[in-house]
């Protein structure tokens, strides 16, 4: 059976190293009034609540800027629950079903932004940035930080797919 993720809308409109690289101002310029953030390896340590260094302060001076945050994530509601309160109680939507695209018009919605105006950041090509493009959203893709631990052997299955696309597209310096 062929893998149809080599040939999806997986590709971002943006890439950063890590989410704490990412300016009010780069927000702005893309054309973003709002923004969703992932959590496993964007903004936490995968399969745990604690925050990647420079994320609370991040987060701070993305709300300085007036910039709405919402947190869109595959996990489980209580974890993200936890995590939203270490997060200054961030609105969040927990289990996502993420690359649906139900879940990022929600979000833009929660967070008053046209979908075209809400900025989705994640580390996972196959989940936040091809429900992001496909919800008409504004895709970023950070680095993963680190390996996931939990489903260890799907997930390195999952990478070595995104190498895959990511060299295919001609971006393998985006790795």
């Amino acid at each position: 059976m062929k893998d149809t993720r080599l040939e999806s809308n997986s590709t971002p409109a943006f890439f950063f190293d890590k989410i704490t690289d990412i300016t009010p101002d780069d927000i702005f310029s893309m054309g973003g009034k709002a923004v969703g953030i992932d959590l496993d390896n964007t903004t936490v340590y995968d399969s745990t609540l604690q925050l990647f260094p420079g994320v609370a302060e991040w987060l701070g001076k993305i709300s300085a800027a007036g910039i709405p945050i919402v947190i869109v994530t595959n996990t489980y509601n209580i974890r993200a629950k936890l995590i939203s309160k270490k997060m200054n109680g961030l609105p969040y939507i927990a289990n996502a079903a993420k690359p649906d695209t139900k879940c990022y018009a929600d979000a833009a919605k929660i967070a008053g932004a046209d979908i075209s105006e809400f900025v989705m950041i994640g580390d996972q090509l196959f989940t936040d940035v091809q429900g992001a493009n496909n919800a008409g959203a504004i895709s970023v893709r950070v680095r993963y930080r680190t390996r996931e631990i939990l489903a260890a052997f799907h997930f390195l299955s999952i990478r070595k797919k995104e190498k895959l696309y990511l060299i295919n597209k001609g971006l393998g310096d985006k790795i």
